[in-house]
């Protein structure tokens, strides 16, 4: 590796990681819970010099492979959708950016380097929220507390139970990729890896059934436990076709759009659909009758103002429109084809779990959430390079 070669790789890294913190403080952390609404000063500050400094360096990184055309291509095409989103049209949003730069740029840098920056950013971050709660940074000096009938659901310093439940769980899916990446996850049978790799499922499970109670958080959870079993008794197996996934995928986009279209709140069946989901079918309905849906978003939605949608498909759909739904679409399928190119079935099991959560909450697209879909394009890369 040159010395070009490790600046870039540098940079890449750095902005990974200010991307990371800045969004923790700024948008997942008690500061922006519902009673310090608006959030400090100084922490928007903090979250604006972030991601200027996020974009800077990402789009410096991008503009030195400038005589790469499918690059500048996509870059010309960033540009255009932020354009039209200024202009009234929105098709794009920030998180999908970012997301959008990380994955041009991800040759920069192997994915075992990557990976392993990313695991312990996580623990960084979380170690830090814990500690400013504990200590009373946080105005509230109080945990967030939100119950659910007779369970009390608790954050520790992040701004919702549910905020807490699904950083955690990325800590472990950060885990399992950098278990991949070291090889310790294809050798279970060794006692401490297998310690390592049973601990962090045990400590997930008292965080994500005990402490947070995350419903969303849990089901992904379950489903990828019930789907790593079978790589603990063979190290060998094979990832699916990315078909499978990307069916799962499209069958999951239209069945939460359409169940949120034809929603009857007079229908039994519905009722009963809507209680299972905490009165999510009926807010996901009212959403699509105020603001509905167009080719492009021209309408005013905010999320949370006035109501939350906690689907990512159906808030794709009314965010950014039919154009944005198909962009965040194209990615995640583009996801599966690389975790088949690269025959890592961790990634591939992962990215199915995950399809699940996102029809509970819109938070697929956060920034903490985007690890999944950047690793699959790191693999990709690292198989390119051995060409």
């Amino acid at each position: 590796m040159d010395r070009i070669d490790i600046i870039k790789q540098r940079l890449y890294l750095f902005s990974y990681i200010v991307l990371m913190a800045a969004s923790m403080l700024y948008m997942y952390s008690e500061f922006n819970s519902v009673d310090q609404l608006p959030e400090p000063g100084y922490v928007k500050m903090i979250w604006w010099a972030g991601i200027s400094v996020f974009l800077v360096l990402q789009a410096t990184l991008l503009l030195l492979n400038i005589n790469d055309r499918v690059k500048m291509s996509c870059l010309i095409t960033l540009v255009g959708l932020f354009a039209l989103d200024v202009i009234g049209f929105k098709s794009i949003n920030l998180q999908i950016i970012c997301l959008s730069f990380l994955i041009m740029n991800s040759e920069s840098v192997s994915f075992n380097k990557f990976i392993k920056v990313d695991f312990v950013t996580r623990l960084v971050c979380i170690a830090l929220v814990l500690m400013m709660f504990f200590c009373g940074i946080f105005p509230s000096q109080y945990d967030v507390y939100v119950p659910r009938g007779d369970t009390i659901r608790s954050s520790l310093g992040f701004n919702h139970p549910n905020s807490f439940g699904g950083y955690c769980l990325y800590i472990l899916i950060s885990f399992l990729l950098f278990f991949y990446s070291t090889g310790r996850l294809q050798n279970l049978k060794k006692i401490s890896n297998f310690f390592w790799f049973l601990l962090m499922f045990v400590t997930g499970f008292f965080i994500e059934f005990v402490y947070a109670d995350s419903r969303s958080s849990q089901v992904t959870f379950i489903l990828m436990v019930l789907l790593i079993i079978p790589l603990v008794f063979n190290k060998n197996i094979k990832s699916f076709k990315p078909l499978l996934g990307i069916f799962i995928l499209l069958i999951m986009t239209l069945t939460s759009v359409m169940v949120v279209f034809y929603y009857n709140q007079f229908s039994t069946f519905f009722v009963k659909l809507n209680d299972l989901t905490s009165n999510r079918l009926f807010l996901q309905n009212e959403a699509f009758k105020l603001f509905g849906f167009n080719l492009f978003n021209v309408s005013d939605f905010a999320q949370g103002n006035p109501i939350w949608i906690d689907n990512q498909y159906v808030y794709n759909l009314i965010s950014t429109g039919v154009i944005g739904s198909l962009i965040y679409t194209y990615i995640y399928a583009k996801s599966f084809v690389n975790a088949h190119k690269a025959d890592c079935y961790i990634l591939y099991i992962v990215l199915i779990a995950l399809i699940f959560k996102g029809s509970f909450e819109s938070t697929l697209i956060d920034y903490y959430a985007l690890l999944p879909i950047i690793c699959s394009f790191f693999m990709v890369n690292k198989i390119s390079t051995k060409q």
